[in-house]
């Protein structure tokens, strides 16, 4: 979202710290030595043995999860780190906002009786990595996003 994605080491990187910075890497093709072209591809999982990768994991828009082989690999078109709510990919989408609703439904249960910071800041990421339109269909955000501001001068 803020940097521009140099290479494997840094989409492995993101897809390692998701849960903190949320969002996903979606390239706008991704193509197979063999010809096989897959545009709006997310990449799910880089494999790593010590410090060289070997396979690459991605959905495609097909709903298929495919595990490459790092030497398959042909080309990734444009690699961008975008917000859920902002890719292309709808059968990734799709999954990853129900996934985030239910582990924000979760962590709204969880917190119900206390509301710190790390809660606040937590809901406030998968909120704007979902988008807000969708997790208000199923939660209430009046919590994050309050619509009256309570000063304390104490």
């Amino acid at each position: 979202m803020k940097h521009q994605i140099k290479g494997l080491k840094d989409i492995h990187k993101l897809l390692i710290n998701e849960r903190t910075i949320g969002g996903a890497i979606e390239v706008n093709t991704l193509r197979l030595c063999t010809g096989e072209v897959y545009p709006n591809a997310v990449i799910t999982h880089i494999d790593l043995l010590g410090s060289s990768i070997y396979s690459i994991g991605f959905m495609t828009e097909d709903h298929q999860n495919i595990i490459i082989n790092i030497s398959e690999l042909s080309l990734l078109l444009e690699p961008k780190h975008k917000k859920i709510v902002e890719l292309n990919n709808k059968a990734y989408k799709k999954t990853k906002t129900e996934q985030k609703i239910k582990y924000l439904k979760r962590l709204f249960e969880v917190n119900k009786d206390s509301f710190n910071s790390i809660f606040h800041d937590e809901a406030k990421l998968i909120i704007e990595d979902i988008g807000l339109h969708a997790a208000t269909k199923e939660i209430n955000t009046g919590l994050i996003y309050s619509e009256n501001k309570i000063f304390s001068i104490a």
